[in-house]
């Protein structure tokens, strides 16, 4: 069982997630043009709220082992909360495995969202209750093995299509779409997709989700390059009177689209427990 404190951090962050709009409806500053990525609404996380490139890295189809641990050692090093896209099927075929991997994702304050059952292509599925049992079953499997709320959904594919559109609608899920594909999943070469993320971040001037892929040993290795990289750059940005690149984590999305005045109740709220919550919000809240 969890521990009073990552139930306390676990509720908060749920209770900040629910609140939220859905991304397209918080644009402080949208695109002059409409803009689309596979159908789906660009940025896809919204504009820039600092005025800096903004990037929210995002990993999807895990988890896995070793993969999904180098992953999260590399997001450690560097102090970086992500977004985990996880399918079920995982949890009913390598059960142990994948449940010591989700704690740790939400131990080190990470947040875990629904990727469908067995990544299909739901375009491609006629079948009404074969298409909502992708959703709606790995849903219900991920609230058990995480022992949190699970609110955000990506499809596989990014596929975008009436079925897919009603299927969200159904059940007031928003898509959670990316702007950078690594590509990784494509082939098995490090150095080629952490050339291709950082020439992208490069010439971002607003903001990006990144989609990796946990379940890649490409992944593992190119994403220490790329945050070093990161850490690099951010260095010489500041050294020169710039903005640096800022990385955001879903905390970060879920306050920033929160109801007016939900923050700082919550933050000023003391439950019954020692802590209180003020002190678990803060500590929910990388």
């Amino acid at each position: 069982m969890l521990d009073l404190g990552m139930a306390s951090r676990s509720l908060v962050l749920a209770l900040l997630v629910a609140a939220a709009p859905a991304f397209a409806d918080v644009a402080a500053t949208p695109p002059v043009k409409p803009m689309v990525s596979k159908g789906w609404a660009s940025p896809a996380a919204g504009p820039s709220r600092s005025g800096a490139p903004e990037i929210i890295f995002t990993f999807d189809d895990g988890p896995n082992e070793p993969t999904t641990s180098l992953v999260l050692d590399a997001l450690a090093k560097h102090h970086i909360h992500a977004i985990f896209f996880e399918n079920g099927w995982h949890y009913e075929t390598a059960p142990e495995a994948s449940q010591r991997m989700i704690d740790r994702i939400v131990r080190e304050g990470h947040v875990v969202a629904n990727h469908t059952q067995n990544h299909l292509q739901l375009c491609s599925v006629k079948d009404d209750e074969k298409r909502a049992y992708e959703v709606d079953h790995s849903h219900d499997l991920l609230e058990r093995v995480s022992r949190l709320p699970i609110l955000w959904f990506r499809t596989p594919f990014g596929a975008h299509c009436p079925r897919v559109l009603e299927l969200l609608e159904q059940r007031h899920l928003d898509h959670f779409h990316w702007d950078i594909d690594a590509q990784e999943w494509k082939h098995p070469d490090a150095n080629r997709a952490a050339k291709y993320i950082i020439l992208h971040i490069q010439k971002l001037q607003d903001r990006a989700v990144i989609l990796m892929h946990d379940t890649k040993v490409a992944t593992t290795k190119a994403l220490p390059m790329i945050l070093d990289w990161l850490d690099a750059e951010n260095a010489r940005r500041v050294a020169n009177g710039r903005q640096p690149i800022r990385i955001l984590s879903g905390s970060d999305l879920a306050i920033e689209r929160a109801a007016p005045g939900l923050v700082d109740w919550l933050t000023s709220t003391a439950d019954d427990t020692a802590d209180g919550l003020a002190d678990q919000v803060a500590a929910a809240l990388p």
